[in-house]
């Protein structure tokens, strides 16, 4: 998989996992409302643990 340039890339603190934001918010995060409206969270998709960004 090829990460653009504009991707934000994040290491969640609990197990260290690092993933693409977008990734996250379509595939962790995809059955949440707020996601698509500028959620200031972020959930890993490894672990599920969710934090403030």
């Amino acid at each position: 998989m090829k990460i653009r340039a504009s991707s934000k890339t994040i290491r969640c603190p609990k197990c260290g996992h690092e993933f693409d934001l977008t990734y996250a918010r379509t595939f962790a995060c995809g059955t949440c409302p707020s996601a698509a409206m500028g959620c200031s969270y972020a959930k890993c998709p490894n672990c599920g643990h969710e934090w403030p960004l």
